[in-house]
């Protein structure tokens, strides 16, 4: 079946519903938390830090810890959904029945999540940095500024990455969710220890990501546990990211038009 564009109408209208799903549940509370915490966190710090390094490395910190920690959840528990939810709803069977393209249809519901994860995690990492703005001690305003645009688009391949591969689990496995916790909290982290050879290391998402993440004012030694001693170069990290990324959701749509989602 070949794209029609009168068909338009009807992937947009599940792009919609798909946010409305995802972000209207008690999975949206939990993310909508996370992202409120790191402000709660940076007023606290705007009032009581006095150091100007400690606050000229405050939000270079945070974001490295605290915001790359909430992306893999946002993708995980997002992504997963994607399909999950609408098995356990049984709109799948629904959406058979239409004259939709499977492929498409999960493209729709993958775009609703890319896109509001990546506006969640934006403004909040905006917020923060407007907080920290208003410090005395804070150097290189405008630099900052730019600089949280830079995080911005960094998360946002950790969302995109994280986020094929979330969607690739729930095609593939009944509990997408544990399966993808203990990818991203099991064998990401294990890779990221310190005495792990590096071809191990290699075969690793964060890897490759925290090759692309800004080292802006940010102690070298953090990214030296994840990276190695002889990192990928950027245009490497970039090509293996895309390559990933592009085969998980080849595989999640092959997998996803073959299946047949039945009452």
């Amino acid at each position: 079946m070949n794209f029609n564009l009168n068909s338009f109408p009807a992937y947009f209208a599940l792009f919609k519903l798909t946010l409305r799903q995802l972000f209207w549940s008690r999975r949206g509370l939990l993310i909508l938390i996370g992202c409120v915490l790191p402000l709660v966190i940076a007023l606290i710090f705007r009032f009581k830090a006095r150091g100007t390094t400690s606050v000229n490395v405050f939000i270079p910190n945070l974001t490295f810890i605290l915001y790359r920690f909430l992306t893999n959840l946002c993708a995980i528990f997002y992504g997963s959904a994607i399909v999950s939810d609408e098995i356990d709803g049984r709109g799948l069977t629904y959406l058979q029945m239409r004259p939709l393209r499977k492929s498409l249809i999960l493209l729709s519901k993958f775009a609703a999540y890319l896109i509001g994860s990546i506006a969640l995690i934006s403004v909040s990492h905006l917020l923060l940095t407007g907080i920290m703005e208003t410090h005395p001690k804070l150097k290189d305003r405008l630099l900052v500024v730019g600089m949280s645009f830079c995080y911005i688009g960094a998360l946002s391949l950790g969302l995109l990455a994280y986020g094929a591969f979330a969607v690739l689990l729930s095609v593939r496995f009944k509990h997408p969710v544990l399966w993808g916790l203990l990818f991203v909290f099991g064998w990401e982290r294990i890779t990221a220890i310190p005495p792990m050879p590096m071809g191990i290391k290699r075969i690793s998402l964060t890897h490759y990501l925290m090759t692309l993440f800004p080292d802006f004012n940010l102690q070298r030694n953090m990214l030296d546990d994840l990276l190695g001693n002889t990192p990928p170069t950027v245009w490497v990290a970039a090509l293996v990211i895309c390559l990933l990324t592009i085969g998980a959701m080849w595989l999640a749509i092959r997998i996803f038009r073959e299946r047949e989602y039945l009452m």
